[in-house]
């Protein structure tokens, strides 16, 4: 006798509907990419995970993770990993250069999988191929893979309306990286987007403020950041930038673009400062460290003080973001 066939598992009402509204959210974020001539994902996808009823708009509401101070020395394997985002740019362009670029690049770890913006500009104040990123609201925390979605426009010369420049995803995956700065590429529509970051190994998450002690009413030039381990520098602050105010906030405060920065548990952040003159001209540059005990630093050239404070806190926290229709795993 021939062997009898397993009936296939019934299915509830509350599972069919999962099912059928997974199959209508997988439709709308498809699209047919002339560039690739084939339909593509343009948000994230989870394989495995039943999107019903997850919100692809809902912004991240996780805060910071513990204060490291409060982390015990047998705890720093637990740290995550984190994620610095380097560097944005239109590498190719199929409507010329400079290229006026709008809309949005975001991130989503496993913290949440939730909306952290590093670029959000609307057509009335956009920017041209290297795109300035914004402060995350957060640090990234990532074990196995994040996500950036981008989904950038430019106005067409032609008609004058929007046109999409690029728009797709780029999976960052932890489990094959080394910690050296990852160059990756989405070719879409009518661009190419390098996108650069350097992975940050049992992350220790800094929040950043700058202040000028003495020496000047304002403050022209850069911030740059990096790690004492790895020379990929991450702009703080860049007056050259369109927008960018030169103009000293209450108690001589220096308005910070980014002010997140991940650094590995061993390793300490370093920070440059560029100074310029009035005509755009480097007048001094100096550089120090922070390491995670140190809660602020003084730089100084000649006359010219400037205070760097750090909050630190550690990369340790995760949301319960999976629910169950039945036996259909869903992700919300």
């Amino acid at each position: 006798m021939g062997r009898r066939r397993r009936r296939a598992p019934t299915l509830s009402w509350e599972e069919r509907v999962a099912q059928a509204l997974h199959i209508v959210r997988l439709h709308q974020i498809t699209e047919l990419d002339p560039a690739q001539g084939c339909p593509v994902l343009t948000r994230f996808y989870i394989y495995g995970y039943n999107l019903a009823y997850f919100d692809f708009d809902r912004e991240s509401s996780a805060g910071p993770g513990p204060p490291f101070l409060e982390l015990a020395p047998s705890e720093y394997t637990l740290l995550e990993q984190s994620v610095n985002v380097v560097s944005l740019t239109v590498c190719e362009s199929d409507v010329g250069y400079p290229v006026r670029v709008f809309g949005t690049v975001l991130a989503r770890d496993q913290v949440d999988y939730k909306c952290v913006y590093l670029f959000r500009r609307g057509r009335d104040d956009p920017q041209e191929d290297t795109l300035a990123l914004a402060d995350p609201s957060r640090g990234f925390a990532v074990t196995c893979s994040m996500f950036f979605e981008i989904d950038l426009w430019t106005i067409d010369a032609g008609s004058g309306e929007a046109a999409v420049l690029s728009r797709g995803v780029i999976e960052h995956n932890a489990c094959v990286s080394d910690g050296e700065l990852v160059t990756k590429l989405l070719e879409s529509w009518r661009s190419t987007v390098r996108l650069a970051y350097t992975p940050v190994p049992f992350a220790v998450i800094a929040t950043l403020t700058a202040r000028v002690l003495h020496g000047a009413s304002g403050f022209a030039g850069r911030v740059v950041a990096r790690t004492s381990g790895n020379g990929n520098g991450i702009v703080l602050h860049d007056s050259g930038v369109l927008g960018t105010s030169t103009e000293l906030g209450a108690g001589g405060s220096v308005a910070l673009s980014r002010r997140l920065v991940a650094v590995p548990v061993n390793e300490r952040l370093v920070i440059r400062v560029h100074v310029e003159d009035g005509g755009g001209r480097e007048a001094a540059c100096f550089e120090g460290t922070l390491g995670h005990l140190d809660d602020r630093r003084i730089f100084c050239h000649g006359s010219y003080l400037l205070e760097v404070k750090a909050e630190w806190n550690g990369n340790t926290r995760r949301r319960n973001v999976y629910g169950y229709a039945g036996h259909t795993r869903l992700l919300l």
